[in-house]
């Protein structure tokens, strides 16, 4: 894809940005970056160099890796988090994943999908919970 303009990055505080031609736009902020100041990874996936998308764009590439070992649980009816062996009861709303009743919360989240955004009770697991702090 072709992104028109320049880098928004590399200024810091009170100094303009660096002003180069970039190469991509954060899925995450929306920012256009040039080659010193983001990342283009597989799948056409652009990131930018700022700590909160790089965050995010690790944390994706983690829960999905957490949620491949996880799923192997649920393929023998057992809860998917980690070292527990009951039996599955419930599903994670974020990941999918299925939990005993212990290793699940129910949580009011701002559910931002709608318009307008509405309050919702939401079963979430201790994974998907932690994760919330980055991605809200």
């Amino acid at each position: 894809m072709l992104v028109e303009g320049s880098c928004a990055h590399g200024g810091g505080f009170l100094r303009r940005s660096c002003g180069r031609p970039a190469v991509g736009q954060c899925v995450y902020c929306g920012d256009r970056f040039c080659a010193d100041h983001g990342l283009r990874g597989e799948d056409f996936i652009e990131v930018c160099s700022r700590p909160r998308c790089r965050a995010k764009f690790d944390d994706v590439r983690s829960h999905q890796q957490w949620r491949e070992g996880a799923a192997e649980y649920n393929r023998t009816s057992v809860c998917a988090h980690d070292e527990c062996r009951d039996r599955m009861e419930h599903r994670c709303q974020r990941c999918r994943l299925m939990f005993c009743q212990s290793h699940l919360r129910d949580r009011v989240i701002l559910d931002r999908s709608l318009d307008p955004p509405r309050r919702m009770p939401t079963l979430l697991c201790m994974h998907c919970m932690a994760r919330r702090e980055l991605w809200d």
